[in-house]
């Protein structure tokens, strides 16, 4: 098993992070290498989708657990797993964003090097623009425990 981290702060609360981490069909507005992303129904641990990147065939994925305030999906690759976590700590008017990226299976050295490397590298930029876009999202965006609290 290979994994790559990624951590850093911002004054965006954990709420508002999480509200947009869990808005699945509409990470390609803050994540640059996202064609679209499609799940219908609810967000929910179980729950299947699919993410397209730009220049990059479908990939399915799922919804391996979902709680307040952390999000983890699997990326199902031939012959291998991609896990990438998202979670956010609030600490007084702080929050720590950890991303954690873990590549498992018969082909993961292969996929580490075409996917896994470049999310972990591409990880600050990706994580200014999703911060970003957590500070310009409505705040009726709700979240999947009900609407978000304003």
């Amino acid at each position: 098993m290979w994994q790559g981290r990624y951590e850093t702060t911002t004054d965006v609360s954990a709420d508002r992070l999480y509200r947009v981490i869990t808005d699945v069909n509409n990470w390609n507005r803050w994540d640059a290498g996202i064609e679209f992303t499609k799940l219908e129904g609810e967000v929910r641990k179980g729950a299947s989708f699919i993410l397209k990147p730009k220049g990059g065939p479908n990939v399915k994925m799922s919804i391996e657990e979902i709680r307040p305030f952390q999000f983890v999906d699997i990326a199902h690759l031939f012959l291998t797993r991609m896990r990438t976590s998202h979670e956010y700590i609030q600490n007084g008017n702080q929050t720590t964003i950890r991303f954690k990226v873990e590549v498992r299976g018969v082909l993961g050295f292969l996929w580490k090097r075409i996917v896994a490397e470049n999310q972990i590298r591409e990880a600050p930029a990706q994580t200014a623009s999703f911060i970003n876009y957590a500070r310009l999202m409505p705040d009726s965006l709700s979240t999947p425990d009900g609407p978000a609290a304003g």
